[in-house]
């Protein structure tokens, strides 16, 4: 390692030390995703490109934040295992709220360690910020990447049922490979009948594709499993009322109003409640 360098090696390890690999510690449990997908009839003017896409966001980077940035990318580029680094620069990253190339670099821990653990943070990464993006382009790219992180999960442990929820959702977004998505779901539920995730991807995939039968069933297991889960109530309660189950129906929105603290909320599921007792 260069001499010039090693006052920024110190700064790596007393910084990481003290917070870095917590770092990669991600809260897998996260927020639910929705599963809707863009507008099918968009189309790109182009295939999303990332070094492009790296060159173009870099300049929008603090200048204080830049300044590590620069210097910590000088040195990987002479100590291409320092794995410290990369830690580093993907916080870094995170923190200029460019969270693509912050995966890319955990990416990059995951290649060099090749570990379970690494592989699905790598793969958290990208699936949280495919889930966040408005960018259709960066949004596909990042998906793809997921699911190729969550396929060495896998590989390396088939029981990762956290793995395999994620892989499908990043499969169905962007519909990439609905049926791909759905069977992955189904070996989760055949593994565990009682995962909420997987329950309430598959019921959320029924409600788009108007299967209210199947969403029924779906919801019904997730009140079930969670009897303060409001959502599962809400989603219960439409498809009720598609099946022209009014009288459960209105049973689902009331205890949904009721589990809500919004009063903005409530106010509109009880327009659906009257409007289900008004109608014959």
């Amino acid at each position: 390692m260069q001499t010039n360098k090693s006052y920024i090696v110190i700064i790596i390890s007393l910084v990481l030390l003290a917070s870095g690999l917590a770092y990669l510690n991600f809260n897998s449990s996260g927020s639910e995703v929705p599963i809707e997908t863009a507008d099918s009839t968009s189309t790109l003017t182009k295939p999303f490109d990332y070094d492009e896409y790296f060159l173009q966001v870099r300049d929008s980077i603090k200048p204080e934040i830049k300044f590590k940035i620069d210097s910590l990318e000088r040195l990987i580029k002479s100590d291409t295992g320092n794995y410290q680094a990369h830690v580093l620069l993907a916080r870094l990253y995170d923190d200029a709220q460019l969270g693509l190339i912050a995966a890319q670099y955990v990416n990059d821990i995951a290649v060099r360690l090749n570990d379970e653990r690494s592989w699905f943070n790598a793969g958290f990464k990208f699936y949280d910020f495919a889930a966040n993006t408005a960018d259709t382009g960066a949004q596909i790219y990042a998906s793809k990447k997921a699911i190729a992180a969550f396929e060495k999960v896998i590989a390396i442990n088939e029981h990762n049922l956290e793995a395999k929820n994620a892989m499908a959702i990043c499969y169905v977004q962007n519909d990439l490979d609905v049926m791909a998505g759905v069977q992955l779901l189904k070996d989760v539920i055949k593994r565990d009948s009682n995962n909420v995730q997987a329950n309430y991807t598959l019921g959320m995939l029924s409600r788009r594709s108007g299967q209210w039968d199947k969403a029924r069933i779906r919801f019904e297991k997730l009140a079930q499993l969670d009897p303060l889960n409001s959502e599962a109530y809400f989603y219960l309660g439409e498809a009720y009322s598609s099946l022209n189950m009014k009288k459960e129906a209105i049973i689902a929105y009331e205890t949904c109003m009721n589990l809500i603290p919004n009063e903005d909320s409530k106010k509109d599921i009880k327009k659906l409640i009257d409007n289900l007792k008004q109608t014959k």
